[in-house]
């Protein structure tokens, strides 16, 4: 075949993990699928592979010319292509992570909880269904991750903290106790939201950025302190 260019709601269906031991157990041997075929998903397959997850073929979502292609070593497929029915799938492209979803979940696709073996989840965080937690991130103790939600890298989240559906956090974010992050909410890399702030669903918080209060609803903030910002 010929090969491609390398180039926020409460837990639903939540599970509950301890530092990712019991999620790693679950995906020995089982069979993944990869809702991207870009960079991040090379990413994304190392990250599951050492969770013990097979990724066997990844789903070309923006770019049908694509399917039938090879990237890395996996077979590049569309959504409706035929799987066995134990298949699972994750989000591993960028972007509104809840519109990747919108375009799998009516093919009955299942999602694919994925912990990085360098992640410690706490014992009494409860992640749900389709979360995606990167090396070197840490979960505290009674925090709460919605479905689909992207933690990567080195990102650090306190305890009886409330992240929504389909957020995503990008690496080095760093959220105190207390504080809730609604549903489809974007944390830029390495930014600070302390203790107790509350960002409301489909904000956004710029890369660096040191949150002191709320965030409303559909906002973007930035700078230090981060102050609201027009687009």
């Amino acid at each position: 075949m010929p090969r491609a260019d390398s180039s926020t709601t409460r837990v639903a269906a939540s599970v509950r993990v301890g530092a990712g031991r019991r999620t790693r157990a679950r995906a020995a041997e089982a069979e993944l699928h990869l809702a991207g075929t870009g960079s991040f998903a090379a990413e994304v397959a190392e990250w599951a592979q050492d969770a013990g997850w097979n990724v066997t073929r990844l789903i070309e979502l923006l770019d049908a010319s694509r399917v039938g292609l090879v990237a890395g070593e996996c077979e590049v497929a569309a959504p409706e292509s035929p799987r066995s029915a134990s298949v699972r799938a994750a989000i591993a492209l960028g972007g509104a992570r809840r519109a990747h979803w919108s375009r799998l979940e009516p093919l009955g696709w299942r999602g694919a909880t994925i912990v990085h073996p360098a992640a410690h989840v706490s014992r009494s965080a409860q992640l749900a269904e389709g979360c995606i937690i990167g090396p070197g991130a840490t979960i505290g103790a009674q925090t709460t991750v919605g479905e689909h939600t992207l933690i990567s890298r080195g990102t650090l989240i306190g305890h009886h903290v409330e992240v929504g559906s389909f957020a995503s956090l990008l690496p080095g974010v760093n959220v105190g106790g207390g504080a809730v992050l609604g549903d489809d909410v974007i944390v830029g890399m390495g930014a600070v939201i302390l203790n107790g702030v509350r960002v409301d669903a489909r904000a956004t918080v710029a890369a660096g950025a040191l949150v002191l209060s709320d965030v409303r609803e559909g906002s973007r903030v930035q700078g230090l302190p981060a102050r609201e910002y027009p687009g």
